[in-house]
């Protein structure tokens, strides 16, 4: 079946303009970029479970996991047939990265970013977001913002360096404007022809 599934997804991606097959996604880029917003939507219309990094690395309190601990919680997703993952973690994104057919990132301006954490920390000041571990209410702090500020020169070159090299067996797509990301949403179409993956229609945005 695996084979089967692999041969369809190959005559598909050749023969059929604008169609994408997906099974297993990963989005990256800045907090505040649209990971979690766009994995939310993109799983609804492809009828893919939504794996957010930042549940499987938080535990009650805001406290840590270790590398080992993430990467055994993310293999168990990893060893299903589709999945759609969001968020970053360098020190465990090999794995992922190699297993998708789709990777995207959103490569945001910073300046919307930060103003995008700050709306969504007033917003749900002392709540626990649907994308966060269960006790862990959303929080702010100087060093998070700090970070988000820096990504751009910190984290930017290594995240397209990590996505590009996946070319030979990932669709890689690179958003680089909120108007772009809308568009992406907006033209994205759900038509399942088999049970076992999904078929997206959606302009590229590279």
């Amino acid at each position: 079946m695996e084979i089967v599934q692999r041969l369809l997804n190959y005559i598909l991606k050749r023969f059929r303009t604008g169609v994408v097959i997906i099974n297993r996604v990963v989005i990256l880029g800045s907090p505040g970029s649209g990971k979690s917003t766009l994995a939310k939507k993109l799983g609804k219309s492809a009828r893919i479970a939504v794996v957010h990094m930042d549940k499987l690395f938080w535990k009650p309190g805001w406290l840590q996991s270790t590398r080992e601990e993430l990467l055994a919680k993310q293999e168990i997703h990893l060893k299903k047939s589709s999945w759609i993952i969001e968020g970053n973690y360098s020190l465990v994104w090999d794995e992922r990265l190699k297993k998708a057919d789709t990777i995207i990132f959103l490569d945001l301006n910073r300046f919307l970013c930060i103003y995008r954490i700050l709306k969504r920390w007033v917003l749900n000041r002392g709540r626990v977001r649907d994308d966060l571990a269960p006790g862990c209410p959303d929080r702010m702090t100087i060093e998070f913002l700090h970070y988000v500020w820096k990504f751009p020169y910190k984290k930017r070159d290594q995240m397209i360096k990590a996505v590009l090299i996946q070319q030979d067996h990932a669709q890689t797509i690179i958003i680089n404007n909120k108007k772009a990301v809308k568009q992406f949403i907006d033209h994205l179409e759900f038509s399942p022809i088999l049970s076992s993956y999904s078929e997206l229609t959606f302009k590229k945005y590279q």
